[in-house]
């Protein structure tokens, strides 16, 4: 399997957090950004520092919102100017995402094939940065989940993830039980027109 050079031993690995004994949901962007943040600043992002929790209600990434309106987007509104002052850019479907509406309009409007997905996410942890999947759980992809894709071999991708989503994959290690293997079948399975890549990348 090719994959991203990352220490296992010392990524933060987390369960997403809850609120009376309830997973919270709607989060999976949060967390993959978080992700990235560990991978390219594992000192500042990495086990016991800065967490996602501490990104979202601190505001560093947006407005918190419930839930329920997470379709609103607004807990992503400083993403690109947080980004940018890290010297990082957030790339989705190929669109540069430079400003809050650039991360509206590639969310709804770019579009890109299952097939070209793959051999993307397969690029992009060739050159050694960060990728993500998006794929649909519910109502024809307007219900989607986005993962850390860790690597890739012939047929899955290892990714990682803070809760059990409704799709087929399943724990490739026992020791951090947030790396799970998915089938490449099991993506296109799920792939809309909605579907996504996200990368985040180093601003050269």
């Amino acid at each position: 399997m090719k994959n991203l050079p990352i220490d296992l031993e010392i990524f933060p690995f987390y369960e997403r957090e809850k609120v009376n004994d309830r997973t919270v949901k709607n989060r999976c962007g949060r967390d993959f950004l978080f992700y990235a943040l560990a991978f390219y600043f594992p000192t500042k992002f990495g086990l016991n520092k800065l967490t996602a929790y501490d990104l979202e209600h601190q505001g560093h990434f947006g407005i918190s919102v419930p839930s329920y309106l997470s379709w609103m987007q607004i807990q992503f509104l400083r993403v690109p100017k947080y980004f940018k002052k890290l010297g990082l850019r957030l790339i989705i479907n190929d669109r540069k995402i430079n400003s809050f509406f650039d991360f509206v309009r590639a969310n709804l409007f770019s579009r890109t094939t299952y097939e070209k997905a793959i051999l993307d996410i397969e690029k992009i942890i060739d050159r050694n940065e960060v990728a993500g999947v998006d794929i649909s759980i519910g109502y024809g992809g307007l219900l989607d989940h986005v993962l850390f894709v860790y690597g890739y071999d012939a047929e899955s991708l290892c990714v990682f993830d803070t809760i059990r989503a409704p799709v087929q994959y399943e724990s490739v290690d026992g020791k951090n039980m947030n790396m799970m293997k998915i089938s490449k079948n099991e993506i296109k399975e799920r792939w809309t027109h909605f579907g996504r890549v996200w990368n985040v990348t180093k601003v050269v």
